[in-house]
């Protein structure tokens, strides 16, 4: 009802006026009202609502909702949507929880977009609203305030073009497509819940990159298998493991090639070898009698004749196999090897 006034006439008692019944009318009109609106009932005005100048207080079953405000700098004009919702306030200590009537997650729906921040020059201080996320509208990016300064965001179409990215600990999934995210070239494959050992890749002060067999376990081997029949291509020239002697000692077990280089005659131990098909390289680069001592008939020549030891007599070499129980030689002996 629209708010009914009392006529007063143009000047007093000139009997333009309302009369004192319809203008008493008009008053109760008014009142009820009033009372309708605040109390549901045009007799009773609840006690749940009061009124001051700062606030209005509602009473609840338990507790009271108070409506104050803040001194504000400017006029401040504040509009209700007209949807059924809920009006969602700011706690004492500063938490907005949002949940629905059933106590779960409300969805929110807002608009966070800055333009022209590719310097973050418009966005808000970071430090002051730490831990915000909004959108970078230049470059379509995602950003979050972290201590005094913004962070783009990671996302599927710029990840590939992160510069000096580091990732700790990462687990990748088993395999890994080429460029154009078609072609498998790796797969990763662990088929052991308790394995340690694992395949390092280093590239020191930029060397040959090494590939090797590391983890928690002593001795670890490295293996490396085609599939089916086809053979392993090695692209390039090989090169065995090599130590160099100028004096007799035990051969170091861990190489594969050994050159001797002295300048008188020399005795040299060689341990037995660890795996069945081990291959030894022995190689005398100079004209003195070199003594290979490989334990007693772990020397086994063409025609199956044991030997404990070999002399190499002249500029040679001789390539051995471990065959589970001795040092096989890969041709028959001739005039610049000899056997004891």
């Amino acid at each position: 009802m629209t708010r009914q006034n009392i006529a007063t006439g143009t000047s007093a008692n000139d009997g333009t006026g309302d009369t004192l019944r319809s203008a008493g009318t008009k008053i109760n009109d008014n009142f009820v009202e009033l009372y309708q609106a605040f109390g549901t009932d045009s007799n009773l005005l609840t006690t749940g609502i009061t009124f001051d100048s700062a606030k209005i207080v509602i009473a609840g079953t338990t507790n009271t909702t108070t409506l104050s405000r803040f001194d504000p700098g400017v006029d401040v004009e504040i509009k209700f949507p007209d949807s059924n919702g809920k009006v969602v306030v700011m706690r004492p200590d500063s938490i907005v929880n949002l949940q629905d009537s059933n106590g779960d997650g409300a969805k929110i729906y807002f608009a966070n977009v800055f333009d022209s921040a590719n310097g973050y020059g418009v966005l808000p201080s970071a430090q002051t609203y730490h831990g915000m996320f909004a959108m970078n509208h230049d470059n379509g990016r995602a950003v979050f305030a972290h201590d005094d300064h913004w962070h783009n965001l990671l996302d599927s179409d710029s990840f590939t073009s992160i510069a000096s990215l580091e990732l700790t600990t990462p687990k990748i999934d088993s395999k890994i497509f080429d460029t154009t995210g078609t072609f498998e070239v790796f797969e990763l494959n662990n088929t052991s819940t308790g394995n340690t050992s694992y395949v390092k890749v280093s590239n020191v002060s930029d060397s040959a990159p090494i590939i090797e067999a590391v983890g928690t376990s002593a001795n670890i081997g490295l293996k490396i298998a085609s599939k089916g029949t086809e053979l392993i291509n090695l692209d390039g020239a090989l090169k065995f493991e090599t130590v160099s002697y100028n004096t007799g000692q035990n051969l170091d077990s861990n190489a594969s090639s050994y050159v001797f280089a002295t300048a008188g005659p020399q005795t040299f131990t060689l341990h037995d070898g660890r795996y069945t098909g081990e291959v030894k390289k022995l190689v005398n680069r100079s004209i003195q009698d070199i003594t290979i001592f490989a334990g007693t008939n772990n020397i086994r020549t063409p025609g199956n004749n044991l030997y404990s030891s070999m002399v190499l007599t002249d500029v040679n070499f001789v390539n051995i196999i471990w065959d589970g129980a001795a040092w096989i030689l890969d041709r028959d002996s001739d005039k610049y090897i000899t056997f004891s």
